[in-house]
């Protein structure tokens, strides 16, 4: 954790020093120490996932815990694309980006709250 917060902090640091200077790669240089964290993110994290799917494909929640799996996905990709393109002045693409976000997450759950509706209905004699 202590590599992460170095790796933030130095981009960071980058970034402010740049765009005090006028530079115009600063918003580069963010993106390229978020890319960085992201992929160290990304190895640590392999092996929690690998763990939730086996815990998934081994139990009768298996579709409910695959649409949870997505749907957390699809929080934490679209909240780090929309920060970025905050970071990047695009404060109106990231605001389109949030909301497509909740779309597709609204979409990845219909399948399984109609089936859930379906079984209150038929557990309420309906």
């Amino acid at each position: 954790m202590l590599k992460l917060i170095g790796i933030a902090l130095v981009t960071a640091a980058a970034g402010l020093i740049l765009k005090g200077q006028g530079g115009k790669i600063a918003p580069l240089v963010s993106l390229s120490g978020v890319l960085v964290l992201l992929l160290f993110f990304f190895r640590r994290i392999g092996g929690a996932v690998a763990v939730f799917c086996d815990l998934a494909e081994s139990s009768a929640l298996s579709p409910y815990l695959e649409t949870l799996l997505k749907v957390l996905s699809c929080g934490y990709l679209t909240e780090i694309g929309a920060g970025v393109l905050r970071d990047l002045g695009e404060g109106s693409a990231a605001t389109a980006l949030e909301c497509v976000g909740r779309g597709e997450i609204l979409l990845l759950c219909l399948p399984d709250f109609l089936t859930l509706t379906k079984l209150a209905l038929s557990l309420a004699g309906g």
